[in-house]
Parts: C-alpha cells; structure tokens; sequence
C-alpha cells in the first residue's frame, strides 16, 4: 500500500443543490462551451460573480479536476461545442423575444424551419437546435463505436434474427 502522501483522494461529487455542487457545474459549464477544461480562474471568476465564496471555489476546483483525472470517460469535454460565435449582448424585447444573430444563429446550425429546444438551468437560458444536438450526442457516443462495425447493421440483423426473418 502506498504511503498516506502518495494515494491519491477523489472528492465524491456533490450532491444537487449545493454550494459545492454549483463549482462543479461551473466547471463543467466553462468545459463544454470552451471544448477543453476549465481553468481554476474561470471558475473563481465565475463563482465569485454568482456571489460565492472563492475560497469554496478554488477548493471545490481542484476537487473537481482530480475527479475528472480520476474518471476520464465522464468528462464534459466530450461534449465539445458544435462550433463558436463570439458573446454578444442581446436584448429581449418587452413581449419576451430575443433575436438572435445571423451569426450565432449558423454556429447554432439553426435549420430554416427555426426549431430549437430550450431550457433554462440555473437562472441560465439554453437553447439548442436539432442538428446541434444530434452533434452532440454522436460526439458523446463515439466512445461507443467499434472501429470497422456498421452499427446500423448490426442492429438491423438482430432484430431480424428476433423477428425470425434472418
């Protein structure tokens, strides 16, 4: 067994609605929308204009960090943006319509029929279109993918084989 200063401790993620929780979805905030991982800075930044303890954030951040280290399938930088715009500020007209620019609109790869999905996650708006989601989801089951296997197919001839018809 390794001495004491050489094992290395994961912090267990914390549980919804907490303080430290709330670090930790920073984090991982900062890491899907940059596509690598956040910075100690970024999430001090971050917390800190929410009205949150730094000191809490640098400790949950390093918490943070060695858990992802820890278990590098989980991480959100898989869930690497599709593409990026430039932040720009918007305003919601008094009716509640935002109009989003041209340029934010492709990064979104926004269809002309206009359909997105959106939902709001602590106080944060987040709108999402088919296509970057269907994005999204390959990227996240890439992992998944057996090199040289046509998974369609495979799945096709197991249906067939339960239907009797191979």
């Amino acid at each position: 067994m390794k001495p004491i200063s050489e094992q290395s401790f994961v912090y267990p993620r914390p549980g919804p609605g907490t303080k430290t929780r709330r670090v930790w979805e920073i984090a991982d905030e900062i890491t899907q929308y940059a596509g690598r991982p956040a910075t100690r800075g970024e999430v001090l930044a971050r917390y800190t204009s929410e009205s949150g303890n730094g000191n809490t954030a640098s400790t949950q951040y390093q918490h943070w960090k060695n858990w992802h280290e820890q278990h590098p399938d989980t991480a959100a930088t898989s869930q690497t943006p599709v593409c990026d715009a430039e932040p720009q500020s918007l305003r919601l007209s008094a009716e509640g319509r935002l109009s989003i620019p041209l340029e934010m609109r492709k990064a979104m790869l926004l269809g002309e029929d206009g359909r997105v999905t959106a939902h709001v996650s602590a106080g944060e708006l987040r709108i999402i279109s088919p296509a970057a989601a269907v994005k999204q989801v390959q990227s996240r089951m890439k992992k998944y993918k057996k090199p040289g296997v046509d998974m369609v197919d495979e799945f096709l001839r197991d249906r067939r084989a339960i239907w009797g018809e191979t």
